[in-house]
């Protein structure tokens, strides 16, 4: 009777241990998940800096109307296309010697329709700079925010714009906190986004007085969002980044993935919505990315942030 007694305890013993190294891993040190991260963001750019991927992009308007059906008395009338479907070439840049990263948006069709004056832009824009690097810079972020429709004016439209927080010079501008839950989340609804159980969430909000991203008239924006990192090797899985000011609303999902040629997560699709809280307006749009591939061109400190301290305006 003593031995069957303790060979069943030994059992549930055994049962329980056994679901317990079953159960997630505790969360490393805060410190310990952004230093990591800061070390991924930098293999990150020495790898992908100077590459160019294949973006198919597509934005819907959505004008704002009151119940009945009307524009607000309040409201200008947005006159322009409601939906716009982009073809274009992407090149990552993240300029030596800057803390922020640079899109260009090659737009190489415009809703099915092939465009005929591009002129080898992207060559000539990174291969014969301007005498001013800043103009250089504000000419590079026009070009890729040209065929934006809707009335919120932005160029912050880059897949990778998030990744300049877990630089390791920026995350001084950033209170990050170990988020335990994201179920509150309205995530995409897209397979790209479906990400591990044990991701380790953190979370961020801008405390620099200038921050990383400005309206157009030079008002400071704070950015806020969400990281959704491995748990051990801190690479970014997931990421959100937002604004939220008294007339302007905008928030960009970014999902990265594996792909054959490259070993590091990639950019592969981008949610993004805008909503003008003046007139009730909203812009929405979703990015895929595919294609990578090696742009040969020489980017080096020609190529400058858009001012000296390094900030991307909207």
């Amino acid at each position: 009777m003593r031995t069957a007694a303790w060979s069943f305890l030994g059992v549930g013993l055994a049962v329980v241990l056994a679901s317990a190294q079953e159960g997630p891993l505790p969360a490393p040190p805060l410190p310990l998940v952004l230093s990591r991260a800061a070390t991924y963001v930098e293999t990150f750019a020495d790898t992908l800096s100077g590459l160019v991927a294949a973006e198919s992009y597509v934005q819907d308007v959505h004008p704002a109307f009151n119940r009945f059906g009307s524009i607000p008395r309040f409201a200008k009338p947005y006159s322009g296309p409601l939906h716009r479907e982009l073809k274009s070439d992407l090149l990552l840049v993240r300029p030596v010697g800057g803390d922020g990263w640079m899109q260009f948006r090659d737009v190489t069709e415009v809703d099915g329709r092939k465009l005929k004056d591009r002129n080898d832009r992207l060559a000539r824009l990174f291969l014969d700079p301007s005498k001013s690097t800043a103009s250089q810079s504000r000419k590079i972020m026009d070009e890729s925010s040209r065929y934006n429709i809707g009335d919120i004016e932005r160029n912050i439209n880059l897949p990778v714009l998030a990744l300049a927080v877990l630089d390791r010079n920026m995350q001084r501008g950033f209170e990050f906190a170990l988020e335990r839950g994201t179920d509150k989340v309205d995530l995409p609804k897209s397979e790209a986004f479906s990400l591990p159980d044990d991701a380790l969430v953190v979370t961020f909000h801008e405390t620099n007085a200038h921050t990383m991203v400005i309206s157009p008239q030079g008002k400071n924006l704070p950015a806020s969002g969400r990281f959704w990192l491995d748990r051990t090797s801190s690479r970014v899985l997931m990421s959100e980044i937002g604004i939220d000011d008294v007339w302007l609303k905008a928030d960009i999902f970014v999902a990265y993935g594996s792909v054959d040629t490259i070993k590091l997560l990639v950019p592969v699709e981008m949610h993004e919505l805008y909503e003008n809280k003046l007139n009730g307006s909203k812009v929405d749009g979703t990015a895929t990315y595919t294609n990578f591939r090696e742009f040969k061109v020489n980017v080096d400190e020609d190529i400058a942030p858009i001012n000296d301290k390094g900030k991307q305006d909207r």
